[in-house]
C-alpha cells in the first residue's frame, strides 16, 4: 500500500477522514501528517497529454497510487481497471467521449465514484453525470485542492 497525504487543514476544509474499503488512516508523529493508506488506485483518463501529467504528478506526490490512460479504449483494455477506487475522467476525447466510457463501465457493473473533468460545461453534460452517478462534474481549470477534497472523498465512498 503506498501513503496518500492528506491535506493539514481538515476542519476547515470539510473533509471528513474516513478510511476508504482498503485504506487506513494514519497520522505519523513527526510533524503531525497525516496519510491514507489505500490499496485501490485512482485512474485518470484524459486524452490531453500535459493534463493527464499534470493530474497523475499531482496525486501521486500526495501518495496517491495513480494509473493514467490517453484514451477511453485504453482504459477499457485494462484488465486492472475493475479493481480502481476513483475514476477522474475527462469528458471531451476522440473516439469515446467520457460519459460513454462511464456508461460502459457502469454496464460492466462498475459502481466505482466518478468525477469527471471538462472544457465545456453545458446542462446536457450535467444532466448525463447525474444520470450516471457522477459524483462531481469539474470545469477545467479547477483548483488542485478541490479535485483532491473530490479525490479523497470519492475513495471513502468506494465499496
Amino acid at each position: 500500500m503506498k501513503p496518500a497525504v492528506l491535506p493539514e487543514d481538515r476542519e476547515s476544509s470539510g473533509m471528513a477522514l474516513k478510511p476508504a474499503v482498503g485504506c487506513e488512516i494514519v497520522e505519523r508523529e513527526a510533524g503531525g501528517q497525516v496519510v491514507a493508506q489505500c490499496a485501490r488506485p485512482v485512474l485518470i483518463v484524459d486524452d490531453d497529454a500535459s493534463v493527464r501529467d499534470s493530474l497523475s504528478v499531482l496525486l501521486d506526490t500526495l501518495g496517491f497510487e495513480v494509473r493514467a490512460y490517453g484514451s477511453a479504449r485504453g482504459l477499457l483494455a485494462d484488465d486492472r481497471r475493475h479493481d480502481a477506487g476513483c475514476l477522474v475522467i475527462d469528458q471531451h476525447m476522440p473516439g469515446m467521449d467520457g460519459l460513454v466510457l462511464l456508461a460502459a463501465l457502469r454496464r460492466e457493473g462498475a459502481g466505482v465514484p466518478a468525477i469527471l473533468i471538462t472544457g465545456r460545461l453545458d446542462p446536457d453534460i450535467s444532466a448525463r453525470a447525474a444520470e450516471l452517478g457522477v459524483g462531481a462534474v469539474l470545469e477545467k481549470p479547477f483548483p488542485a485542492r478541490r479535485l483532491i477534497e473530490l479525490v479523497g472523498a470519492s475513495l471513502n465512498r468506494a465499496s
